[in-house]
C-alpha cells in the first residue's frame, strides 16, 4: 500500500518503536480509543487488543478496505470519513476516550483545533507531530519555540514531549525528524469565554512579536486599565508567562 502525498501520509512500521510507543501510551483494558488516521493499522495492531474499545477514522478509502481486511473481527471499528467532521458523540456517546494518532504537519493545527472543541470529553492525546510544531506545543517563555501556540497549549495542556523519533522511521521518509507528544487536559471543561479572550491577546501581541507589549496592549484592553496590570511593559510577547497572558485577558473579559 503506497503512502498518498495529498493525505500526508508517512507509515510507521518498525516493530520496537511502535511497542515503544504503546508502552509510552500505557494502554489499560479499561481504555476507549479514538485514532486519528489508522494508516495501514501497524499502531492499531498493538492498540486494539489491549483496550476495551477501539475506534479509528480513516479519510483513505482505499486504507479503510485495507483495514478492515486486515482486522475482519473489527471490521465496525473503522470509520469512513474527515475526523474534522466526526462528532464523538457517534462513537463514544457517553465516556471519555483517549486520542492517538501520527498527524501530518498539514492538519495538525486543525486537528488540535477539533480536539478543543471536544475538550471535555477526551481523557488525553497521544500525537507524533512534526518535531519544530511539537516544540512550539510544548514552548516556554524565553525559549525560541514559544509563540501563540504555546500559550494556546500551555492554557489547555500539561504538554510532554516523550520521544524523539528519526524521520529515518517513516515510510516515506519526511523531510524532518517528529517528536511523540502527550497532551493532558488542566481542566474539566473549557471556559470558553476565558479562551476566547486569551487567543484575542495572544493574537495581538504576537502580532508584534518583536516589539515591547506596551506598543501593543491598546489594542486588547481599555488605555485606563493597563495601569492595573501588574507586568515589566518592557518584555516581549515571547517573553511573557501564561499567568501574565491570563492576566491580561481578563481585563479583556471584565470589559466586555
Amino acid at each position: 500500500m503506497q503512502a498518498k502525498k495529498r493525505f500526508g501520509q508517512n507509515f510507521l512500521t518498525d516493530r520496537k518503536l511502535l511497542e515503544d510507543l504503546v508502552s509510552l501510551i500505557k494502554v489499560s483494558d479499561q481504555d476507549k480509543f479514538l485514532e486519528i488516521g489508522p494508516g495501514k493499522g501497524d499502531l492499531t495492531e498493538s492498540l486494539i487488543n489491549l483496550c476495551d474499545s477501539y475506534f479509528g477514522v480513516e479519510v483513505d478509502k482505499d486504507l479503510l478496505v485495507f483495514l478492515r481486511n486486515k482486522f475482519p473481527e473489527n471490521k465496525k471499528a473503522f470509520i469512513d470519513g474527515d475526523i474534522l467532521k466526526l462528532h464523538p458523540s457517534k462513537i463514544y456517546s457517553s465516556n471519555k476516550f483517549r486520542v492517538v494518532g501520527n498527524i501530518p504537519y498539514n492538519i495538525s493545527s486543525p486537528i488540535l483545533e477539533w480536539c478543543e472543541k471536544h475538550y471535555a470529553k477526551i481523557y488525553d492525546i497521544h500525537f507524533m507531530l512534526q518535531k519544530e510544531f511539537a516544540l512550539r506545543c510544548a514552548g516556554s517563555e524565553r525559549t525560541s519555540s514559544y509563540g501563540r501556540l504555546s500559550v494556546i497549549c500551555n492554557y489547555l495542556y500539561e504538554v510532554t514531549i516523550l520521544k524523539e523519533v528519526s524521520k529515518d522511521f517513516f515510510n516515506p521518509a519526511p523531510k524532518v525528524d517528529s517528536l511523540f507528544v502527550r497532551f493532558s487536559p488542566k481542566k474539566k471543561e473549557v471556559d470558553h469565554k476565558e479562551l476566547r479572550n486569551l487567543k484575542q491577546v495572544t493574537r495581538a501581541l504576537f502580532n508584534k512579536k518583536r516589539k515591547k507589549i506596551s506598543n501593543s496592549l491598546e489594542d486588547v484592553i481599555q488605555k485606563e486599565n493597563i495601569k492595573k496590570l501588574d507586568l515589566n511593559f518592557n518584555l516581549r510577547p515571547d517573553e511573557l508567562s501564561l499567568d501574565e497572558y491570563l492576566q491580561i485577558s481578563s481585563l479583556v473579559k471584565n470589559n466586555g
